[in-house]
Formats: C-alpha cells, sequence, structure tokens
C-alpha cells in the first residue's frame, strides 16, 4: 500500500505490520472496530452480539444478521489463521441455526443495553424479508490478517458443498506518522469473480442436491377456490415490511406484459425502477422474492406465478409468470395497495 500527496506528486510506501508487532488484540481491537463499523467486511450487517456466550462455555466472537435476514457467524483470528478455524465456525454455526427469532431479538437487546421491543424494531428495520424469515441460512465469515493454506482450501471445499463462507484478510499498514490503516479484502469469494463462482457452485449443488423439499422450502402449488386465493394475497401485500413493495414492483413487471419474463430481464426492470443500487442488489433482492415463492406457507403465489427452476432451496428461477386466469385479480390488488399506499 502507498499514501499518496497529490500535490507534490509524490508516494510513500506504507510499512506491513503485524497486530502482534502493534500490540492490538482481537478481542478489544480487531472485535471493537468491526462492531463499530462492520461495512469493513464488505457489506451492510447488523450486528446482533458480541462475545455471546454458548452454553459450552465458548465465546463467540460476533454474532450478525444481514440484509436477507442469515445469520452471520464472525470468527476473528489476530494474525494467522490456524489450520482449524474453519471447523471452529462451523460448530459455531450449527449451534447458532437453533437461535429463534426471539432468542436473536433478546441478544440484540442485550447487545443495545435496550429492551426487546426496541431490537426487534431495528431488526425488522433492517432485514429485506419478514422477522419470521430470520435464521433461515446460516453464514460464515473469517478474519484474519493471513489465511493457512488448510483454511483457504477447506473453505473452497466446504462452499462447492453449499456452506456459505467468506474468508476475509485485514492487514494493518503503518505510514512515516506512525498512523495506522487497514485493508480489508475478500479473498474467498474474489469479488471480481463472485457471479461466475456462485453460478458455478449453484451448478455443482444443483447436480448433487436432491428435489425434495427441504425446511421452509416446497414446489406445491395451492387449489384455493378464486375468494380464498384473493384473500391469501391480500394478507401477503399487507405485510408491513421493506419486501411488499419490491413484490408489489415484481408483480407490476409481470403484469406489464402478457408472457414470461427472464431472471436477468425481471432483474434489469428492478434496478431502473430504483429497487437495489446496481444489478448485483436488484439479483440479490429477486432472489428474497423468489425465496418467497417457493416457502410452504404461500402455496397461493405458486397458484398464481409459475416459473421454472427452483427445485431445491436457493435454486435459481427462471421465466415467471403470472397465470391468465389470475392477471385481472393480481392487477385489481396491486392498484389497490398502491392506492392505500400513497
Amino acid at each position: 500500500m502507498y499514501r499518496v500527496d497529490v500535490k507534490g506528486k509524490q508516494i510513500s510506501k506504507l510499512d506491513p505490520k503485524t497486530f502482534l508487532e502493534l500490540g492490538l488484540l482481537e478481542r478489544f481491537d480487531m472485535q471493537e472496530w468491526i462492531a463499530a463499523s462492520p461495512e469493513i467486511l464488505g457489506e451492510d450487517l447488523l450486528i446482533v452480539a458480541k462475545e455471546h456466550e454458548l452454553p459450552s462455555r465458548i465465546r463467540l466472537d460476533l454474532l450478525a444478521v444481514d440484509r436477507t435476514g442469515n445469520l452471520v457467524v464472525i470468527e476473528l483470528k489476530r494474525d494467522e489463521s490456524g489450520s482449524a478455524v474453519e471447523w471452529q465456525a462451523i460448530k459455531y454455526a450449527s449451534y447458532c441455526s437453533n437461535f429463534t427469532t426471539e432468542d436473536l431479538c433478546a441478544f440484540y437487546a442485550q447487545h443495545l443495553e435496550s429492551d426487546t421491543e426496541e431490537a426487534r424494531s431495528r431488526i425488522e428495520e433492517f432485514v429485506d424479508g419478514e422477522l419470521s424469515d430470520l435464521n433461515q441460512d446460516q453464514r460464515i465469515v473469517l478474519v484474519a490478517r493471513e489465511f493457512h493454506s488448510d483454511v483457504a482450501s477447506a473453505v473452497l471445499w466446504l462452499r462447492d458443498y453449499g456452506v456459505d463462507i467468506t474468508c476475509i484478510r485485514l492487514r494493518p499498514y503503518v505510514d512515516s506518522d506512525s498512523k495506522l490503516f487497514i485493508n480489508p479484502d475478500i479473498i474467498i469469494p474474489l469479488p471480481e469473480a463472485r457471479d461466475y463462482i456462485e453460478r458455478r457452485e449453484n451448478k455443482r449443488r444443483e447436480e448433487k442436491q436432491p428435489t425434495e423439499a427441504i425446511g421452509s422450502f416446497s414446489m406445491e402449488k395451492g387449489t384455493f377456490d378464486d375468494a380464498t386465493l384473493e384473500q391469501n394475497l391480500r394478507r401477503t401485500l399487507a405485510r408491513s415490511t421493506r419486501l411488499a413493495p419490491r413484490f408489489v414492483y415484481f408483480l407490476e413487471i409481470l403484469l406489464s406484459e402478457d408472457r414470461s419474463f427472464k431472471r436477468e430481464e425481471v432483474i434489469g426492470k428492478l434496478f431502473e425502477g430504483g429497487i437495489g443500487t446496481d444489478e448485483g442488489q436488484s439479483g440479490r433482492y429477486l432472489s428474497n422474492l423468489s425465496q418467497l415463492l417457493t416457502k410452504k406457507a404461500t402455496p397461493h403465489l405458486r397458484q398464481i406465478i409459475t416459473f421454472t427452476g427452483g427445485e431445491w432451496a436457493g435454486a435459481p428461477k427462471n421465466d415467471y409468470y403470472i397465470h391468465p386466469k389470475y392477471r385481472e385479480m393480481v392487477q385489481r390488488l396491486v392498484h389497490e395497495w398502491k392506492a392505500d399506499s400513497s
């Protein structure tokens, strides 16, 4: 790393250091930086617990929630990751998979030194989906100055088998005035190749994944009469979540023409409509909407909207189409929702 003197047309090299050399610690330094500014990890995260103690007396470094409601276990190592940090984090994530929404609200209330109602309100405002979807999946983020080759190899293998695990390198540098700089660097998956890597991983998992329903996932379509179907759709649109207006815009895209819409086409239209700051984020929002379509609790949506793909939880979907029989009903309810929201 170099510091640039623009006016003087000079650059000066920053000296790489170890956290040990600088006398900096995992718990009292790195952990505090990340808890205060989680964006250093390259995404929007809500830290809900710090030094959370498990029944085994082991303490989690940081516990967070991402925008889609996934739980994120963040494990820190000061300099060298060691050769088994990924296994340690997997054990933590497996235990955390049992946390309920009420558990996470309680943890966050303790972290805020507030009450559970305020904690619940802040989490609900942060996530794009609904609180009932909280902790449907778990992710792991490993942070260290350097990663042991065994860890990197294990992480790449785990990702092939559907474990969402990321390695982030935090490297400290010092300039000639002894000012400290931290350079965060996502090394797995490489940001430049993330889309390619995720498509490749999805393809590999699709080839290995059984097509049976898993957890809250379902492909079973509803068989409701028209009145019940309309009532169920009204309830979905009436939910006070940030997902609701995005779902309405998604329906408007499908209503714009009587045909099926490709995934990439929907992403482009979401982005054009301001649903996402870039097409990558618009794609993640579409993934949230697609997950809504394959929940056990939403067979009415699968009765109304057809799509291809999605044979297993998390599989990409395509060719979204509103059944002709229900287009008028959907159009009417969307119009009513927009009138009520204006």
